[in-house]
């Protein structure tokens, strides 16, 4: 079957693209744009008309890519035509009363793409980062692990268990007194190697969390510091409730920003304090929440006099201005109505989630998939090296099947038809 799909954002825009794959594509082309040759790779100028009433749709361009140099490994075409809404509709319906041809399903083409051994999962997931990036570093990060980097870790341990195994059941003579001493060493080492690789793979999935959910900073604070105004203020715009009146806040309120390429969630939390008021009390207890789920806390005083300082949080000196200019030591002075010391505030923001970037790597693992397959190998190679090779080979070997197993479902090495509809039905309807 041809599928066929509208590419880029629905709603009117300047372009719209529509993609066709499969066996009929080129034949879909020709039929709307009643042209019989179109050179591969080669943008055509063209016009498009509706086969049945024959009316003209749009001028505009067409690509065609001849498999198995495309997207997908078929053929495929792309009408780029103006991205009016009825342009377009008129474009699909066209595309929908060419026999054999229907509309794709969400994350189709992509599909197509992992079947044809075009791109692995791992690929295909950081494509989809890479649409919804938000900043740089998700940005750099999703298209580094899309030109390969994470499939290129996984496939090397893959291979070096492979290799294990087929050294195992090949080359072993599994009698005791026929094991020499250097072929044992040789495999432990080689199990230890991979252990201590895929632990520090493991050690960098609070950055892949960070990247992927975002650093989360509470703003905590007694009522009427200035918590409401400092997050408006960070977000050039009014999120909060801003008012002299104690315990406005009742409820969480969040902003996700770009801090140094970085995204970072800053929380407005209610303010702390004894009170009788049972949804302020509600709002209290989603603070303590906030607070134990935050990588950073900030903690914002008003009063040099009620400052207290913690090793793990950042503390915060508001309305410095009406203190004459009063600076507290170990604190970040700032006047939020002034607008006084919030450049320095971000920047200590963001030294602190750099911190949480040393030694940052283009493989950190950026799903929970990716670091349950790992940590699910990690057991096997775990249970493998407690086994006394000379008494019970048989068991290693098959310990090392499940490592090589795991890997395989991350990048889509094995049978992964269970995977597939979970990795591909959060995929826009054109990919």
């Amino acid at each position: 079957m041809t599928i066929f799909a509208l590419s880029t954002a629905s709603g009117v825009a300047g372009l719209a693209v529509v993609r066709v794959s499969g066996h009929l594509a080129l034949t879909a082309l020709k039929t709307i744009s009643r042209k019989s040759h179109f050179d591969p790779n080669v943008l055509t100028k063209s016009e498009f008309y509706d086969p049945e009433t024959g009316n003209l749709i749009d001028k505009g361009l067409a690509v065609f890519f001849s498999k198995p140099k495309s997207f997908t490994g078929e053929d495929v075409v792309e009408f780029h035509v103006h991205g009016g809404s009825t342009t377009v509709q008129l474009l699909l319906k066209s595309l929908s009363n060419i026999d054999q041809l229907r509309l794709a399903q969400p994350g189709e083409f992509s599909k197509i793409a992992f079947i044809n051994n075009k791109m692995d999962l791992t690929a295909i997931e950081a494509m989809g980062d890479l649409i919804n990036a938000q900043t740089e570093i998700q940005h750099n990060q999703a298209l580094s692990q899309m030109n390969g980097s994470l499939n290129k870790l996984y496939l090397s341990w893959r291979k070096s268990l492979v290799e294990l195994v087929a050294y195992l059941e090949a080359d072993i003579d599994f009698a005791e007194e026929d094991i020499p001493e250097n072929v044992l060493n040789n495999i432990n080492s080689k199990i230890e190697k991979l252990l201590d690789e895929m632990n520090e793979h493991l050690k960098q999935r609070n950055q892949g969390e960070i990247l992927r959910d975002g650093y989360k900073v509470a703003i905590i604070g007694s009522p009427n510091v200035g918590k409401s105004s400092l997050i408006n203020s960070l977000a050039n715009r009014d999120v909060a409730i801003v008012s002299d009146r104690e315990g406005t806040t009742r409820d969480a309120i969040e902003v996700r920003l770009n801090i140094a390429g970085f995204p970072v969630i800053f929380t407005d939390t209610a303010g702390l304090r004894d009170t009788e008021d049972e949804i302020e009390k509600k709002g209290i207890e989603i603070t303590q929440n906030k607070i134990k789920e935050a990588n950073l806390v900030l903690e914002l005083f008003d009063d040099p006099n009620n400052v207290k300082l913690y090793e793990d949080r950042l503390t915060v000196l508001n309305k410095c201005d009406l203190h004459n200019n009063f600076k507290q030591e170990g604190c970040i002075n700032i006047s939020v109505l002034g607008g006084r010391g919030i450049d320095n505030l971000i920047d200590k923001i963001a030294e602190q989630v750099s911190n949480k970037f040393i030694g940052y790597t283009d493989t950190i693992p950026t799903k929970t998939r990716y670091i349950l397959g790992v940590q699910n190998s990690v057991q096997s190679l775990l249970s493998a090296r407690s086994i006394d090779l000379k008494v019970n080979s048989e068991l290693m070997v098959e310990e090392l099947r499940l490592a090589i197993q795991e890997i395989g479902k991350i990048t889509g090495h094995v049978d992964v038809e269970e995977y597939l509809e979970v990795i591909f039905k959060d995929f826009c309807i054109g990919k």
